[in-house]
């Protein structure tokens, strides 16, 4: 039953696919007819300009032959000087205009025309009033009434809708018909099949007789033919197995060529349906061992077919949802069936669609009135999706050279046509993105036996995209790009930043994933940096001698600088140890400002700030800081150049930028350093901060430097060193006169007294915390801890007061009378306690000595503001003195022996009696004069 059944079904569908055949032959013949139809409408329209230029110029000489004679009397022209004056050419097409309709093919340009008399030479021109009046009216312009704002939705409606739903619903009557007449075993499935498929053929038939009269139903009867065709066949095939899978397959793809065919003879819904049809039907016809290369190769044909049809009638609709279909099947293929060996045929598939979209989105010609700008970007998205699937199947494949080949293939091709067209000017990184990620995934499971295969993958991604990058740069906008490009040319700086990003993608991944790998040397990466870098320098050369020529090139000049000294920056860490990658870092920042000024490369500013922050990150953010193997000598240890040479570089850097800064207000390039400067000065004050502290953390805990303990030695030191530091900063201002310097030595001041006063004085205080302080009396941990951050917060304060400032000193003064109050009472815990104050009960002798020091203390304060006038001193003694007060009434009346009481009243009463003289004596009166 096969072979009858085969033969009867290609015969039913050789005449739908002659009609169609005859039908493209017919519609060659049509475009070529219309072509030349065009090109004589466009011969006539040249014709009709012509002769209106000619009028205009006729015109013109009128008109300045009636202002020569307006001085003259005006005389009444006869009928027969007006007959005269006015050529029976022109008053018969005076006429024609003012009588007869808009002639067929001249179009509105011939209709609209003015009318210019023609004044034959010698003859006098009609002046006056009568020969205005003899000028024929122009016509007036017809106003063609606006369409029902409903019009569109009724046709959508009415007439749209309709035709779909009508094909669908004849295509749905063909199927249940055979589901019906299979259930109630009205006649053999061969018979059934047969019968469906005349029907499919006879809708064809209709379909095509229709299409002169009646197109929109014309288009369904074909779509619900075809429709039914593919279900006669896939039944035939897989639910009745009349034929075999492959001859099943045959069919549905000549089904499909029909569609196709017929599409361009009727319309776009018998395109879609072969559409669909063609590519569910490798879906629904399945054979026991799938083949990549057939499958793909029938794709591959179908969606040649439609993407000609879609170009040729303007249907982009229908290309997306062609090329769409096709990457589907691809990314359907990868994750069902796929071997390795499927990798080429579904690499050349990707490439073809590629290409194929690119040929689509040429520009066509302008007399068919396509859409290029639809196709072009199509033909964009595209190619970026191929070039990803192209990665995709790389990756399932093992990262094979051929692979890579395919890659490298749409990865150069995207360049040039990101050269050549601003529409995929973008497609350059996009490459790049595609080819770095492949690189990152292929060297997370890199083997030994690949790592050569795949450092030389490595070096041919870095060759390409350096190379092309900095090629692009030089010819962008030359000569050779105004014969080949098109719309706006990239700008020079776009393509060096593509070349220096690609090569240092390229080169950090290549020396980051072969990291540990057997067989792969771990040294000479810091020689090839250095090698990198002098490529680069080279390649800077020219751009630097046309940069005066073309100012375009300045930032292309920039990038190709930054590559440099990243490069050279690259070469010392690779070679030494991790903490030397933020030296290297902060010497490039000072060459980045260093070449801005020398060079005015403003994009330069930006790239030094970028990677000075880099660089603040990674020494105070890098906890990894506290690993590094520093050695056992204080200060003389890995962190005096860690930190000390970007500290020295930064300092540098802001001051020439400050000069840079100064010669721009006046000079070219005013404001291109604005904050520059400040922000590294404020980045060498933060790494100073930070290196003074490390310092201390590692004097007090050399063999053990990720230790976070801190006890009231180092929190002393660590309040006294930023106590200092701030009082530094203060007086180096005086000179200097920098906002940054000034604002930092006050925060630095307020956070050394913070953590003298709170942590030092109540977190680790070791009146309740197990710290040793000493055991020499008054010389000992307490005066380190207490009495030095007075001192020091007491020169930060006047510092500051010296300039006009109050806050600082308003909140330093009594932190400072704090800190000493604290120090006092301490040192006689200590007398009595020896080094640790935590331990031992109090005896009646030390309550007594408390009592006796604070009042010591108030007189001394008191004293103290007398000679100075100050009276947060004197405020200080008052309240020293009330705390004094309030002690012996309330606590050494019952707790001391009778002598120690005795002698706490006496020694209040005197030094009272004492404070109210000075008072009365020193304070008041000198108020009072």
């Amino acid at each position: 039953m096969e072979p009858c059944f085969v033969v009867l079904a290609l015969a039913l569908l050789a005449a739908p696919l002659a009609v169609a055949i005859l039908a493209l032959r017919k519609a060659n013949a049509q475009a070529a007819a219309l072509g030349r139809i065009e090109g004589e409408v466009a011969r006539l329209r040249a014709r009709i300009e012509e002769r209106r230029r000619t009028g205009a110029a006729a015109a013109t000489r009128w008109s300045a032959g009636s202002a020569a004679q307006d001085k003259a009397p005006l005389a009444e022209p006869t009928p027969a000087a007006v007959s005269a004056a006015v050529p029976a050419p022109a008053a018969a097409a005076a006429a024609d205009r003012s009588g007869r309709a808009e002639a067929p093919g001249l179009g509105p340009a011939w209709a609209e025309a003015p009318s210019a008399p023609v004044i034959p030479p010698g003859s006098a021109p009609v002046v006056g009033a009568a020969a205005l009046a003899a000028r024929p009216a122009a016509p007036p312009t017809p106003v063609t009434p606006a369409a029902p704002r409903h019009a569109a939705l009724e046709e959508l409606l009415g007439v749209r809708l309709l035709l779909w739903v009508g094909a669908a619903a004849l295509a749905l009557a063909g199927a249940f018909l055979v589901k019906i007449s299979f259930e109630r075993g009205w006649i053999s499935p061969s018979v059934r099949v047969a019968a469906g498929v005349a029907f499919g053929v006879v809708l064809l038939a209709l379909g095509d007789r229709l299409r002169a009269t009646a197109s929109g139903v014309a288009q369904a009867l074909s779509a619900a033919g075809i429709a039914d065709l593919f279900t006669c066949f896939l039944a035939a095939s897989s639910l009745y197995h009349l034929v075999s899978p492959a001859v099943g397959f045959t069919l549905m793809a000549l089904t499909t060529a029909v569609g196709v065919g017929l599409s361009l003879r009727q319309g776009p819904i018998v395109a879609v349906i072969g559409l669909i049809g063609g590519l569910l039907t490798p879906a629904l016809i399945r054979t026991a061992q799938p083949s990549a290369r057939n499958l793909f190769a029938y794709l591959l044909l179908l969606s040649a077919g439609l993407l000609a049809v879609a170009r040729r009638r303007g249907w982009w609709p229908l290309a997306a949802a062609t090329l769409a279909g096709g990457l589907l099947w691809t990314l359907a293929w990868l994750a069902g069936p796929f071997r390795t060996a499927d990798g080429p045929w579904l690499s050349l598939f990707l490439v073809a669609m590629a290409g194929a979209a690119l040929v689509m989105g040429a520009p066509p010609p302008p007399a068919r009135g396509h859409a290029p700008a639809a196709s072009a970007v199509l033909a964009a998205i595209t190619l970026a999706a191929a070039l990803a699937g192209t990665a995709l199947v790389a990756g399932a494949s093992g990262y094979s050279s051929g692979e890579w080949a395919f890659v490298g293939l749409l990865a150069a091709g995207s360049l040039a046509l990101a050269w050549c067209d601003s529409l995929y000017a973008g497609h350059g990184w996009v490459a790049l993105a595609t080819v770095t990620a492949l690189l990152a995934a292929w060297g997370g499971s890199l083997s030994a036996g690949a790592a050569p295969r795949f450092l030389a993958t490595a070096a041919a991604g870095a060759a390409l995209f350096g190379g092309a990058g900095w090629a692009g740069a030089l010819a962008s906008g030359g000569a050779l790009w105004r014969r080949v490009g098109r719309g706006k040319p990239p700008h020079p700086g776009w393509w060096a930043a593509l070349s220096g990003s690609g090569a240092l993608a390229v080169f950090v991944l290549a020396w980051g994933d072969t990291r540990g790998v057997a067989g792969v040397p771990q040294d000479g990466w810091g020689g090839a940096a250095l090698v990198l870098a002098l490529l680069y320098l080279a390649a800077a050369v020219p751009v630097a001698r046309r940069r005066s020529a073309r100012r375009e090139l300045e930032t292309a000049l920039a990038a190709l600088a930054v590559a440099v000294t990243s490069f050279v920056s690259l070469a010392a860490p690779l070679e030494l140890h991790d903490e030397w990658l933020s030296v290297a870092w902060a010497l490039e920042t000072t060459a980045l400002v260093w070449l801005a000024g020398r060079f005015r490369l403003r994009a330069l500013n930006v790239l030094a700030q970028l990677l000075a922050a880099g660089v603040i990150v990674r020494l105070l953010l890098n906890p990894e800081v506290l690993t590094y193997a520093r050695g056992q000598l204080p200060f003389w240890n890995v962190l005096l150049y860690a930190y000390g040479v970007p500290l020295v570089c930064f300092a540098a850097a802001a001051r020439h930028a400050r000069r840079l800064l100064e010669t721009a207000q006046t000079g070219e390039g005013a404001g291109s350093f604005v904050g520059l400067a400040s922000r590294l000065e404020w980045g060498a004050i933060a790494i100073a901060f930070a290196m003074v502290s490390l310092e201390i953390h590692h004097a007090f805990h050399p063999a053990t430097p990720e230790s976070t303990h801190v006890g009231l030695a180092e929190w002393a030191t660590l309040a006294n060193a930023w106590l200092l530091c701030g009082w530094a900063m203060l007086r180096a201002d005086r000179r200097s006169l920098l906002p940054s310097l000034e604002l930092a030595g006050r925060l630095a001041a307020l956070l050394g007294m913070a953590a003298a006063l709170f942590l030092a004085g109540f977190v680790v205080n070791p009146l309740w915390r197990h710290e040793p302080v000493g055991s020499t009396p008054v010389f000992n941990l307490l005066l380190w801890a207490y009495g030095a951050p007075a001192v020091a917060g007491a020169l930060a304060a006047g510092e500051v007061r010296r300039r006009g400032g109050s806050k600082l000193p308003r909140a330093a003064g009594p932190a400072a009378l704090l800190l000493a109050f604290l120090l006092v009472t301490l040192t006689v815990r200590q007398l009595f306690h020896g080094t640790f104050l935590d331990q031992g009960p109090g005896s009646a002798a030390e309550r007594y000595a408390y009592s006796a020091t604070w009042v010591l203390f108030g007189v001394v304060l008191l004293l103290a503001g007398i000679l100075r006038r100050g009276k947060l001193l004197r405020y200080g003694s008052l309240a020293v003195m009330l705390l004094a007060v309030v002690k012996v009434f309330l606590y050494d009346t019952s707790r001391l022996s009778d002598l120690y009481r005795v002698l706490s009243f006496l020694g209040l009463g005197v030094s009272l009696l004492l404070l109210a003289y000075l008072y009365q004596r020193f304070v008041f009166r000198e108020e009072v004069r």
